[in-house]
């Protein structure tokens, strides 16, 4: 693992380079997940202006003008968001809350936040609103990935229960259980012979890479919502899309991934796996929503 850009360096080609401690490895791919959202959310909208599909008013902005701010909003309070849920999902004093303002981010926190924020924007704007949701949910997913990746990377603590169990013939044993060396968190039991000063500890029992397996989901569901994109013609539908890929896709791997639990009515959940249940009924029932909508306009013309 690295948990930052130096332990990267000096991991792959022996060379210290003491002020890369300063950049987290995690904080990276963040930034990197929210470069990629913004490409793909600029591509989609450059597409849907040039088709016709997203009308500039005469005097007003044009659609490309406003993805840099909405981008910016979303990784403002997309933050505020991410920090918020964490600490709903794990209540800590205040003053350790605030200690370290990158670690204990909720992704599900960060992404409803900034969707609420990017939509009171457009709506202020006077934007046409399921234009642009459409045109965002394939960077959304990428970027998820991404994020995914940031985790796994520096070993942040989003990896899966324990899994002593026998490795497929067909998987690699880091692709099946892993330890997690050098995670950022210290946590587990000390690295033999470690290279490094600090960050020298692996846990004590190998775990799902979780983060990997979202990862490799997320790419594959970005490549779908990138071909229906061109096919799905109702304005909105491919956002609705979006919500129940990535519903399905969290609550099935929460059965595997370590979360805090609520008991709730006799049931043990996660807050993920409540978000994403409402993500996938949302989908759902907003999908049909907008189909029986173009059915009547059609009908009525």
């Amino acid at each position: 693992m690295y948990p930052t850009l130096y332990h990267l360096i000096f991991d792959l080609f022996g060379i210290e380079i003491p002020f890369l401690t300063r950049f987290n490895m995690f904080g990276l791919l963040v930034a990197l997940a929210f470069l990629g959202a913004n490409y793909f959310f600029l591509k989609e909208i450059l597409r849907k202006e040039k088709q016709g599909l997203i009308v500039s008013k005469e005097g007003k902005s044009t659609p490309r003008e406003h993805v840099s701010i909405i981008t910016l909003i979303a990784i403002v309070f997309g933050f505020l968001g991410a920090k918020i849920f964490a600490w709903l999902e794990d209540p800590v004093p205040l003053s350790e809350f605030f200690s370290d303002p990158f670690s204990g981010l909720t992704i599900y926190g960060g992404l409803i936040t900034a969707f609420v924020a990017a939509v009171a924007y457009l709506k202020w704007q006077k934007m046409p609103l399921f234009p642009f949701m459409d045109a965002v949910a394939p960077g959304l997913m990428i970027s998820y990935g991404i994020g995914r990746l940031g985790c796994h990377i520096s070993g942040d603590g989003d990896w899966g229960v324990v899994n002593n169990a026998p490795t497929p013939p067909y998987l690699p044993n880091w692709l099946w259980s892993y330890n997690y060396p050098n995670n950022v968190l210290n946590e587990g039991i000390a690295v033999k012979d470690c290279i490094y000063n600090d960050f020298c500890f692996q846990l004590a029992e190998p775990v799902y890479p979780t983060p990997l397996y979202e990862t490799f989901f997320a790419l594959i569901l970005f490549l779908i919502l990138w071909r229906l994109r061109t096919r799905i013609k109702i304005a909105g539908q491919l956002f609705f899309v979006y919500l129940i890929f990535n519903g399905i896709e969290r609550f099935f791997i929460e059965k595997i991934r370590v979360n805090s639990v609520y008991n709730i009515a006799g049931f043990s959940i996660t807050q993920a796996e409540i978000i994403s249940v409402l993500f996938v009924i949302s989908g759902v029932i907003g999908f049909l929503w907008l189909k029986n909508q173009n059915q009547e306009s059609n009908s009525n013309n």
